[in-house]
């Protein structure tokens, strides 16, 4: 079984973000997936060669928006995703329910949009939404269900560790 390749992106000065964008990282690289961040070494504004390689060598682009507004950059690497993808269902995009939707209609149109309310929520209730909305095609539903099973545990995980970042708020 070939491992997922995922690309998680962040919006720059959003420490919630990239605090759960490094722990994903993390935890997906040392359970075998090969993880890619964004460059935000060379620009935070100008999306660069080295994070639109690293978007031509993932399989997925995800991103957990926790902000109000997606920085450009982030909206330039979703454009760039999509005209590599061409599959909304490559490109999940997580909200936290209650905070408006960040990402421009247009944009919107090339990803997959989850909203999650950690407060309200069970995580199995939210991941069988993950699973139905970017596993719906009846191929992908057969076509190497482990790699299938592995990229949804990696985004439970990730809606696990926002839960426990807002419960550590209350």
């Amino acid at each position: 079984m070939k491992a997922n390749t995922l690309f998680i992106s962040y919006n720059p000065l959003q420490p919630e973000e990239q605090t759960l964008a490094i722990r994903l990282h993390s935890i997906g690289a040392v359970n075998g997936f090969r993880m890619f961040l964004p460059d935000r070494f060379n620009s935070d504004r100008v999306l660069d060669i080295e994070t639109m390689r690293r978007i031509d060598e993932s399989d997925y682009f995800i991103l957990f928006s926790l902000s109000e507004t997606l920085s450009p950059i982030v909206q330039d690497e979703i454009n760039y995703a999509w005209k590599k993808f061409n599959d909304k269902d490559r490109i999940v995009v997580i909200y936290r329910r209650g905070k408006d939707k960040s990402l421009h209609p247009e944009a919107s149109k090339h990803c997959t949009e989850i909203y999650f309310d950690p407060m309200s929520e069970q995580l199995d209730t939210v991941s069988r939404r993950i699973m139905n909305a970017i596993f719906h095609k009846e191929y992908k539903m057969q076509k190497d269900s482990e790699a299938k099973n592995g990229l949804l545990a990696f985004l439970t995980i990730g809606l696990g560790l926002l839960a426990l970042n807002e419960f550590a708020k209350e």
